[in-house]
């Protein structure tokens, strides 16, 4: 019975929503596009803008928060060898040699693993 009543109330929680303040939401709309890749303008983004107040510095908080983890050196490689293609995502940062050397080397792998060559 215990283990039901703990796995309800853990349930419950998990489900409970606290409003966000705007700031809030808006800097987890940015991490979550950087985090992602994607550009610091997008059409979703004008979209969500017509639904909730913008909070500009909240959101390039957040998006800067989210590119930089998305631009990590260490995990270029990986996103080449996944197919990932690098269209400027990471040119602001300071690390972005290594960035693009590094997704290079894993795109090449990529493209050579589908040609058959290993």
């Amino acid at each position: 019975m215990k283990k039901i009543s703990y796995l309800t109330v853990f349930l419950l929680l998990g489900c409970s929503s606290v409003p966000q303040t705007a700031e809030e939401y808006w800097f987890g709309q940015g991490e979550r596009f950087g985090s992602r890749g994607h550009n610091i303008e997008t059409d979703a983004l004008a979209k969500m803008k017509e639904k909730v107040p913008f909070n500009e510095a909240a959101y390039l908080d957040g998006y800067n928060k989210g590119i930089s983890e998305y631009c990590d050196p260490f995990q270029a490689f990986e996103k080449g060898i996944r197919g990932v293609r690098y269209t400027g995502q990471c040119d602001e940062q300071k690390e972005v040699v290594m960035i693009k050397a590094e997704w290079q080397r894993g795109w090449d792998a990529f493209i050579g693993y589908d040609f058959g060559y290993k």
